[in-house]
């Protein structure tokens, strides 16, 4: 795992070099003074011998006035420690400027911050998970309950039975994406790499989304060029819908996506680009985050698990994506893929 650099540590680590240099010189220097002052005062060795205790109570006298407040301060991050273990992560520590532990007292605050942050999206991401799960449910059981009445023609019962459908494949898919990002974090999910045409599995997941772009009178149009790779088929089909079946999700009625495949050096370069609603900077730069919801209203159906779906597959697959976007005028993804896997000869 990659370190932050902390800035300054060069400084400290400097700056205590020269203290342990000076400390020794300083008491030698400091005996010395008390030795000659003590000559004339005292016979023989009683002079050096007193004079021994000059430097040891100023030492002493130093530890108390360094080691007390440091110990304050290590308690006081102790205290802080365990407020975050108890639960609560709105405790901050007091960055002194200058003082001691005013480094490690930021790094404690942007912990806690990130880990408040962290908390705060994932009970949005529990609270939206249940709200999609209770709405199909809540569907599947009124519908059942309704076909269970006399009275209906056969086209309403047919229709009734659509629903019920529509809406148990919509917890399926739920059940699966979230499934399938808990494998993919917790690294238990086997990786099959085989060699395959990465065409013609991005042209038959674009068949399969004809259908629900033609229902919101989209264009949907591609170039795809023959590209082989070599990688996990299984896990790379799922880039390509959730990437496809986003820009159709996002763009307007009569509005126009564009894929492209082509091969590039040693990478497979996969683009999608709409004209859809686009996002802020603000919104982009979180778009693979795991809890985090851009609408907060929830006025679309989803609970946001697609994009880090693909994130968390890709780095599996040791591929990248790129992300343009603007409000209203559209968004671009771009996904770089390696046509043969890291290692392979």
């Amino acid at each position: 795992m990659k370190r932050t650099p902390q800035p300054g540590r060069r400084k400290r680590t400097a700056r205590f070099s020269v203290l342990l240099l000076l400390l020794p010189l300083g008491a030698v220097l400091l005996y010395c003074a008390c030795a000659a002052l003590l000559r004339g005062l005292l016979p023989g060795q009683a002079a050096y011998v007193l004079a021994l205790l000059a430097p040891a109570a100023a030492g002493w006298g130093a530890a108390v006035r360094i080691g007390a407040p440091a110990d304050r301060q290590v308690h006081r991050l102790q205290e802080a420690f365990q407020t975050i273990t108890d639960g609560d992560l709105s405790v901050r520590l007091p960055e002194e400027p200058g003082g001691m532990f005013s480094e490690t007292y930021a790094g404690f605050n942007r912990m806690a911050q990130e880990l408040q942050a962290v908390r705060a999206r994932r009970d949005d991401y529990v609270n939206t998970l249940t709200h999609e799960f209770k709405t199909p449910l809540t569907a599947i059981r009124g519908f059942a309950e309704l076909l269970q009445e006399p009275g209906f023609s056969e086209e309403e019962q047919k229709k009734y039975l659509r629903i019920i459908a529509n809406e148990s494949c919509q917890l399926s898919d739920l059940a699966n994406d979230a499934m399938l990002l808990t494998k993919l974090d917790n690294q238990n999910l086997p990786v099959v790499n085989k060699t395959f045409w990465l065409d013609e599995q991005v042209s038959q997941c674009l068949v399969l989304l004809e259908g629900s772009a033609r229902e919101k009178n989209q264009v949907l149009s591609a170039q795809i060029e023959p590209v082989e790779v070599c990688g996990s088929e299984e896990l790379l089909s799922h880039v390509w819908s959730n990437l496809v079946s986003n820009a159709i999700k996002y763009t307007p009625d009569g509005g126009s996506i564009s894929v492209t495949l082509t091969q590039q050096g040693q990478d497979a370069v996969f683009t999608v680009s709409d004209t859809g609603i686009g996002m802020t900077e603000e919104v982009r730069s979180h778009i693979f985050d795991r809890y985090y919801q851009a609408d907060p209203g929830h006025t679309r159906r989803g609970i946001g698990l697609g994009l880090p779906i693909v994130h968390s597959i890709l780095n599996v697959c040791g591929g990248r994506i790129e992300v343009e976007s603007t409000p209203n005028v559209g968004s671009t993804f771009r996904v770089h893929l390696p046509v043969k896997p890291a290692g392979h000869l």
